[in-house]
């Protein structure tokens, strides 16, 4: 269980292409590390699961994704530190991957894509946005670190 739960983490983080960035290195679903094989590879074998796939649809998929993820992967490399910029291409290529999957589902696939994506980002926790606020310590109590 605690494997899919990572895996489909990953899987989102690929998806989302700028919430990935917001993420602290080295944590959870952190997918810098992966190749664009990889990402391309993980976010396939999730659709294929999630959406019972057929084998022609899956390799169509597998393609598509392995495109879109070798465009991330270069957005990643060019952008040189500027968060922003690359936020705004990863939407855009997600955008254009989004279209292109569309094609290849069945309707009922595509909605059930959609849902699962919402899914996973309520799943992901709150990683790189707004922090809730910190319990004030009312001096009853020693801070907990």
């Amino acid at each position: 269980m605690k494997k899919a739960i990572k895996f489909s983490l990953i899987a989102l983080a690929v998806l989302a292409g700028s919430t990935i960035f917001a993420q602290p290195p080295g944590g959870p679903g952190d997918g810098r590390m992966m190749n664009s094989e990889q990402r391309a590879e993980q976010q396939t074998a999730l659709m294929t699961e999630k959406l019972s796939l057929s084998e022609a649809q899956a390799a169509k998929v597998k393609e598509t994704n392995l495109k879109y993820a070798k465009k991330g992967q270069e957005a990643r490399e060019k952008a040189d530190g500027d968060r922003e910029a690359m936020r705004e291409t990863m939407m855009a290529i997600r955008q254009e991957q989004d279209k292109e999957l569309q094609t290849m589902l069945t309707q009922e696939q595509w909605e059930q894509w959609l849902k699962a994506r919402e899914e996973m980002r309520g799943n992901r926790g709150n990683w790189g946005g707004e922090r809730p606020p910190k319990p004030e310590n009312k001096g009853d109590m020693p801070p907990k670190n």
